[in-house]
């Protein structure tokens, strides 16, 4: 269960109801807080030491035609979308890169060699996103992955899914997710590599996240040291609206969807708070003529498109967008709750492109990943 479901749905901030179960942070949990600045010579000169992206495999044996069109696939729905040109070869084995000497993001582990090759270079944590569809779609066992791994004392296998290209999801899931990986940082310590499938969306916004909320960084002061080692797009409203979530606790409407019906026989909807990889019936009411859908969505504003019959289309009787980069147009559904309260200052101040947290944000943040229960592994 996500532990944002259980945060109070009024103005006071979620972490206050902690009550009798707040407790003063520990020596090593302030260490956490405090970053290592990337104008810092001597940072520069270890993260240059340790920046370059390195691959598992020898491929002096060759790659077959079919593992060269799975990533060729993979890369084109990835690019289409995340919204950004992204490549992602898996035949060429793992591949990583040091975002800091304790924190790596990468690609998915391949086979249990993988975990020797990680142990080598220090890490003492695998912390993997994916989920079943995305190990089954390159055939990875994650089963002899993890076996392997607790054969060691000196290293732990975590898994704590996040559906692939939803953004939606990845904001549902990162105040668990982040919960999970701050405990077993200070639990294990050395090195995390943190990982999703081609370790360019998913694992770049959670450890990406980790730095904003844990380590001491400014939003975009980490997200520019992440773009300088790896090429990635993590989703940074996802990372904005999850901090929000947190600190002013999680409150939905209901919105309703409604279409005119002309003799349609199948109206359903993508996007929204499901993701484009995912679509919703609607339902159709012959005494109104229209086909409608209830949601309850949080605060933030929802793109979405209409399928009808199979063919995706837009209703222009609903706000919708321009045409985007790639020519799309889309609907979309805005959630705002009163800008004039002490929470809409807060969405206010966090929405903006280089959110920057305060003094008593930062601690609650990491209070609550103290306290909230972990994700699944």
């Amino acid at each position: 269960m996500n532990c944002l479901q259980n945060l109070p749905r009024s103005s006071v901030s979620p972490l206050l109801a902690f009550g009798g179960n707040q407790r003063d942070l520990s020596s090593s949990s302030l260490k956490m807080l405090l970053p290592i600045r990337a104008n810092d010579p001597k940072l520069r000169l270890v993260l240059q030491a340790v920046s370059d992206s390195k691959s598992s495999t020898d491929m002096s044996g060759g790659v077959s035609k079919e593992e060269e069109e799975k990533s060729d696939e993979y890369s084109q729905d990835m690019t289409q979308k995340m919204g950004a040109v992204l490549t992602y070869r898996h035949e060429l084995g793992m591949n990583y890169n040091f975002l800091r000497p304790d924190l790596i993001c990468g690609s998915c582990l391949q086979t249990p060699e993988d975990v020797d090759k990680l142990r080598k270079i220090g890490v003492k944590t695998i912390f993997c996103l994916q989920q079943d569809p995305d190990l089954e779609y390159f055939g990875v066992d994650i089963r002899s992955i993890q076996a392997y791994a607790k054969t060691f004392t000196d290293i732990e296998h975590i898994r704590c899914e996040i559906r692939d290209f939803d953004a939606f999801d990845l904001r549902m899931r990162l105040p668990a997710v982040v919960s999970t990986l701050y405990k077993a940082v200070k639990r294990n310590g050395g090195v995390t590599y943190v990982h999703c499938t081609a370790g360019m969306g998913r694992a770049p916004a959670v450890a990406l996240t980790y730095m904003f909320w844990v380590q001491g960084y400014k939003l975009m002061e980490a997200h520019k040291i992440l773009m300088s080692k790896r090429t990635c797009f993590p989703k940074l409203d996802a990372i904005r609206n999850a901090t929000i979530d947190i600190l002013t606790g999680l409150k939905k409407k209901t919105v309703t969807l409604t279409l005119r019906d002309k003799g349609f026989s199948t109206v359903e909807i993508s996007g929204l708070d499901i993701g484009w990889g995912q679509r919703i019936p609607l339902t159709l009411d012959k005494g109104t003529g229209f086909w409608s859908l209830k949601r309850e969505l949080p605060e933030g504003q929802f793109e979405y498109k209409y399928i009808i019959d199979g063919e995706w289309t837009h209703n222009e009787q609903e706000p919708f967008t321009g045409p985007n980069k790639d020519g799309h147009t889309n609907n979309y559904a805005k959630v705002v709750y009163d800008p004039t309260s002490v929470d809409g200052a807060t969405r206010e101040r966090l929405t903006k492109e280089d959110p920057e947290l305060l003094e008593d944000e930062r601690l609650k943040l990491v209070q609550f990943l103290e306290t909230c229960s972990e994700a699944e592994v």
